[in-house]
């Protein structure tokens, strides 16, 4: 199946070359870019991917992915969170939403805008934690996933559409998408912040780490110790160096698509340790990386990378040899239905033709290959990694010396204020004694008219007066 599958997607990408080439647009068409090595890696994304996105042929990267169900305004490395490693730095951890198919397109390969796909996916068999650029100013950090190695790295990342930007102290929140800077916000602080460090390729190896933002100003910006973790990413089983991987085998990735409903094999597994970062002493923040400066380790650098990183230029080389570019990165575009979204950063320049247009071969984004066996033929062991020459790190800076603080001088004596006096004390005046009053005289006696003198013997009584 997988071989069909190849066949019918190099039989595409010759056929749109041809159909270009005879409309007489002038697009560099990488005919066969897609060697048979670079074929059977692509074959290992294609199962694991195939049910997440659609796969679409591109001019200059030959055959892209571009994820489905994704809403409008969605950019990579959005829908998930971050914590801290020893042994690669900084981990980008998928939320749920993404975590079928986060493993692969946020540890392998590339991030890419183009008008008419939006964003897509650029195979590649390097591994890393995350493929980031990183930014600080202002007590802010943003992130934006890093281009393919051919495209000019200035240009993209003045593109403030590209960014995500959070608050220092929320950095390794959980919930990150909580306290995301509001989209109409990130032109201003791209203003703001500088490049300070990007993912780094280890010597020797095809896996790459993150130092990213020191995890001790990190820990001084959160007012409180970093927790680390240790992780067991998910890996191809060509993918070697990885310490603590779970290799996914192709049977696996086929049983999942055959039962979507079965449960995730390929969950990542993140475990906290018992291991945190104390807070820097002196706050020092993270400082712009120089012309030409690729990324920096820091003082600490991640155990994968003692023994040395890679550093990977990101230029232009026109189709067909030529000399680097330097000016602005230029805009491809293909013929699908326009999209919405940030402008494009990824182009190739045109010029007018008047034949049939050349073959042009160049070669893709170095990838370690490994040649496809004929059918019916066991595969040859996968030759022996080249020795990673360790370098003892550098010893530990001494711990600061702690010196117990003065005692505090003696409270000064409490003065109490006299009372205030009484108020005088008012008494009210006693009532008046009550007026006594002599009863009145009683009233005389009524006068009375002399009685009659007794009638005399014989003497006949008088009639009383009428």
């Amino acid at each position: 199946m997988l071989n069909r599958s190849i066949l019918r997607r190099l039989l595409l990408g010759a056929s749109t070359g041809m159909a270009l080439a005879v409309a007489g647009i002038s697009v560099p068409v990488f005919v066969g870019a897609l060697t048979p090595a670079y074929a059977q890696v692509s074959a290992e994304f294609q199962e694991a991917l195939e049910q997440y996105g659609e796969w679409r042929p591109h001019p200059r990267f030959g055959e892209v992915w571009v994820p489905t169900g994704v809403p409008d305004g969605w950019r990579p490395y959005e829908v998930g969170h971050w914590v801290f490693t020893d042994e690669w730095g900084w981990y980008w951890v998928s939320d749920d939403e993404e975590a079928d198919w986060g493993w692969v397109t946020y540890h392998y390969g590339r991030w890419a805008f183009d008008r008419g796909l939006g964003w897509f996916w650029v195979p590649g068999d390097e591994w890393a934690p995350a493929w980031v650029d990183w930014r600080y100013g202002e007590d802010t950090v943003g992130w934006a996933p890093l281009p393919p190695p051919d495209v000019e790295l200035d240009a993209y990342e003045a593109e403030p559409a590209y960014w995500m930007f959070v608050p220092t102290r929320y950095i390794a929140a959980p919930r990150l998408r909580s306290y995301y800077v509001a989209r109409e916000r990130r032109e201003f602080f791209l203003g703001r912040t500088r490049i300070v460090n990007r993912t780094l390729a280890v010597n020797g190896a095809r896996i790459a780490v993150n130092p990213g933002i020191s995890p001790r100003f990190i820990a001084r910006a959160t007012h409180a110790p970093l927790p680390t973790y240790r992780v067991q990413p998910r890996v191809f089983g060509s993918t070697l160096g990885v310490a603590g991987a779970v290799r996914m085998r192709p049977e696996d990735l086929r049983a999942r698509r055959a039962a979507p409903g079965a449960p995730r094999i390929n969950a990542v597994a993140v475990q906290r340790t018992t291991t945190v970062i104390q807070p820097a002493t002196v706050a020092t923040p993270p400082q712009p990386l120089n012309k030409g400066e690729h990324g920096r380790l820091g003082s600490q650098p991640p155990r994968a990378a003692q023994g040395g990183v890679t550093p990977q230029p990101q230029t232009t080389t026109p189709p067909g040899g030529g000399p680097l570019r330097t000016g602005p990165a230029p805009v491809t575009t293909t013929p699908t239905t326009p999209r919405t979204g940030p402008a494009p950063v990824i182009t190739t320049p045109t010029t007018p033709r008047t034949g049939p247009a050349p073959v042009t071969t160049s070669p893709p984004p170095p990838i370690q290959t490994v040649p496809r066996q004929p059918a019916g033929v066991p595969p040859a062991p996968p030759p022996p990694p080249p020795p990673v020459v360790h370098t003892p790190p550098p010893p530990p800076p001494p711990p600061p010396v702690v010196r117990a603080p003065p005692p505090p001088p003696p409270p000064p004596p409490v003065v109490h204020a006299p009372p205030p006096p009484p108020p005088p004390v008012v008494h009210a005046p006693p009532p008046p004694p009550p007026v006594v009053r002599a009863p009145p005289p009683p009233p005389p006696p009524a006068a009375r008219a002399p009685a009659p003198p007794p009638p005399t013997p014989g003497e006949k009584k008088p009639d009383p007066p009428k």
